[in-house]
């Protein structure tokens, strides 16, 4: 009986697991044709395409490229699922991917929209982190489709 209650228990769980890494795989859709991100005009290259999720219209990036592109160090805790984020001017921001509780300087945060882990990379809300670091963010549509993000340092 325990045999068949634990074999029914791993089922269940591998079921559930399943479903919800189908939902959060959907929750991932990218608009086409892409997203153009540059960091003071300059455009950023990276090895994992930026995306929006359409649901919220939030877009996404890998924090690694903008973080050190406005001059920070960013360390990642893979047991803990946790990017965090040095600036030049001593402010620390820790994000737990799927949570929408941040940390900067140790004081709580909500975000609206939670950061993600897709393989290979950590993806973050672009606005939150970078007006965090203390830049803003542009982004407009051309006429072909592309959105442009243009993250600029205050001086």
């Amino acid at each position: 009986m325990l045999k068949r209650t634990s074999l029914l228990f791993i089922l269940i769980s591998l079921v559930l697991y399943t479903n919800q890494l189908q939902s959060t795989q959907a929750a991932i859709p990218a608009i086409a044709p892409g997203i153009h991100l540059s960091i003071n005009g300059e455009k950023v290259e990276t090895d994992y395409e930026a995306y929006i999720v359409r649901a919220t219209q939030t877009a996404y990036v890998p924090i690694r490229f903008v973080a050190e592109g406005l001059g920070g160090t960013v360390s990642w805790d893979k047991v803990k699922q946790q990017v965090t984020i040095h600036s030049n001017d001593q402010q620390e921001i820790v994000l737990t991917m799927g949570s929408n509780v941040a940390y900067v300087n140790s004081k709580m945060k909500v975000l609206s929209n939670v950061p993600q882990i897709t393989t290979p990379r950590a993806m973050v809300p672009v606005r939150f982190v970078s007006e965090v670091l203390g830049a803003t963010v542009d982004a407009t549509k051309s006429s072909d489709g592309i959105l442009n993000i243009n993250i600029t340092m205050g001086k």
